[in-house]
């Protein structure tokens, strides 16, 4: 389970880490109007900057040079429409696409430069939008003029049921670091928390990531579907980033397609942080009930000191019940990992591990199911919070694991556990391995898996309280569980006051 030399690479990370927030009060960007004729490739109606609407121009801050309605802080858009410059959103205003698309191209001898869409103030939100950029010059870019499809600067606001296309120079192919879905950073000094929120969103031909949270933010990244273009040899990709600070949850998406041949990896989902990186650890994320398909990394923990040695304080991220599957070996340095993690106190189980890119025995020593920076077994934990479970009825998982010193999951030598309790409720009980306490019975564990942990479930068929332990030779760990009769099932005493319905 431990290795003697940590992997830390450096060509994952999109290079925006220590970009200056840029206020835009003020900013008269330059805009040409565009006409274009109908075009199957870009899957839309007839572009057009021409309506009675004219677009929208706030005098301090706001500039949208598309079709638009107005409704208060909110504008939809009139049609679909081409940009050779960023649409800058107003303090708390909504931009709604109506399913239109904003496509953004290289203005006349000129090349597009920095997001489509950006906040101008201290909020924006959109929904319903699909955005793209079409046949840009493939000339790399830096620091604000790095391709990105929507930006937030030290912004809080949400992207909602919205489609984000081929953020990407040329046609993604060449080697700029650069080209991003959705940024959200907030690294101005003692700035407050931003809170962003990505949900039910597709996201696909980007170049370098789908999704990055930076600094001081918390995101909730749910029911999003990201594509990479992996395996590829130009660029080492991410679905989704989140360093330096950065916060939240990550829950409910597919995340596929990221895989790198080069000297370094790809990862579906990267948290990063520390002074191996620059910044401060990234803490409490929560990574969910996602699903990762064919990422060199499924899920990439990488939060260390300058000499690459774990945090001294706990980095606390729990990745619990994901699906995690890689077909076969395809990344370059060789290294894959259904979840890799460098921290300190993650919390790593129940997660669904397959397929020969995952299986320690393909390439041993450079595919791994779980591979964790770990010490010697120091203690046996239960996972789970204890349970009340009415009579008769199945409980939910009990899931015990081994733990090191700092509470890394820790594979122990002696991997066979007993199943025994005591208490009012135990006459009776009986332990299952399948979730509906169907099957035969069983009393003993194995936690020689990659994840070291045991899952199990009760029944009880006697009311009260019962302490259920989990032991062997080197270990033991005990966890008090209430079983009840449910008040709706329960007889009523004797010459209880009996109403009768009236007709």
């Amino acid at each position: 389970m431990s290795r003697n030399r940590w992997r830390c690479f450096g060509s994952l990370l999109v290079g925006t880490l220590s970009l200056p927030v840029v206020g835009c009060s003020g900013e008269e960007p330059s805009h040409e109007e565009v006409h274009s004729s109908p075009s199957e490739d870009l899957h839309t109606a007839a572009l057009s900057t021409e309506s009675p609407l004219e677009g929208f121009q706030d005098l301090t801050c706001g500039y949208i040079p598309c079709p638009v309605f107005q409704n208060g802080n909110v504008l939809t858009l009139a049609g679909s429409c081409a940009t050779y410059s960023t649409l800058l959103i107003p303090d708390g205003y909504v931009l709604d696409g109506a399913g239109h698309f904003i496509i953004a191209l290289d203005p006349p001898g000129d090349r597009f430069k920095g997001a489509i869409a950006r906040n101008c103030g201290g909020s924006a939100f959109y929904m319903n939008l699909r955005l793209m950029l079409n046949e840009l010059s493939d000339v790399c870019d830096t620091g604000e003029d790095a391709l990105v499809g929507i930006r937030f600067d030290n912004a809080t606001g949400s992207v909602i049921n919205t489609q984000i296309f081929n953020i990407r120079q040329g046609d993604g192919t060449g080697g700029c670091q650069e080209g991003t879905g959705i940024l959200i950073r907030n690294q101005a000094p003692l700035s407050p928390t931003q809170h962003v929120g990505v949900q039910n969103n597709l996201l696909l031909g980007y170049q370098k990531a789908g999704v990055v949270a930076v600094g001081n933010v918390f995101v909730d990244i749910t029911n999003n579907q990201l594509v990479g273009a992996g395996p590829i040899g130009n660029v080492a990709q991410s679905g989704i980033q989140v360093g330096l600070g950065a916060t939240g949850h990550i829950v409910n998406n597919l995340i596929s397609g990221h895989s790198y041949t080069g000297e370094g990896v790809a990862s579906g989902i990267l948290v990063y942080g520390g002074p191996m990186y620059g910044g401060p650890f990234s803490t409490d994320v929560l990574i969910h009930d996602n699903q990762l398909f064919n990422n060199d990394i499924g899920v990439y923990l990488s939060q260390g000191n300058a000499d690459q040695s774990p945090p001294a304080v706990p980095t606390n991220i729990q990745v619990v019940d994901n699906e995690l599957h890689f077909d076969g070996v395809t990344n370059g340095y060789v290294y894959q990992a259904g979840i890799s993690d460098l921290g300190t106190g993650n919390v790593i189980h129940s997660n669904v591990i397959t397929g020969a890119g995952y299986d320690p025995a393909t390439l041993p020593g450079s595919t791994f199911a779980v591979d964790v920076l770990a010490g010697p077994v120091a203690s046996l934990a239960f996972r789970n919070p204890p349970r009340q479970v009415p009579v008769g009825l199945c409980s939910g998982p009990l899931i015990v694991q081994t733990q090191d010193v700092s509470g890394n999951l820790a594979v122990p030598a002696m991997t066979g556990f007993n199943i025994t309790s005591a208490g009012p409720a135990s006459p009776g009980i009986q332990f299952y391995a399948d979730p509906a306490c169907a099957g035969p019975s069983v009393t003993t564990l194995d936690l020689g898996n990659p994840q070291a942990q045991g899952r199990f479930y009760f029944r009880a068929t006697t009311p009260g309280s019962v302490t259920v332990f989990v032991w062997n030779s080197d270990w033991t760990q005990g966890q008090t569980q209430q079983v009840f009769i449910p008040l709706d099932s329960a007889a009523p005493p004797a010459g209880a006051l009996r109403v009768e319905p009236q007709h």
